[in-house]
């Protein structure tokens, strides 16, 4: 995984750590689970 993809990463755990709202915790959540599952995906096809 390279720097720029691990950053998004820590950006959206941040965002969901400091959110006071329901909605968009599941929103950020969601958003994060599809990086994840994007980048696990390009990996693999990488190696």
């Amino acid at each position: 995984m390279s720097l720029l993809q691990q950053r998004q990463i820590e950006r959206l755990k941040t965002a969901i750590e400091v959110s006071t709202d329901w909605l968009e915790i599941q929103y950020l959540m969601a958003e994060l689970d599809q990086l994840k599952s994007l980048y696990e995906e390009t990996d693999a096809e990488a190696a």
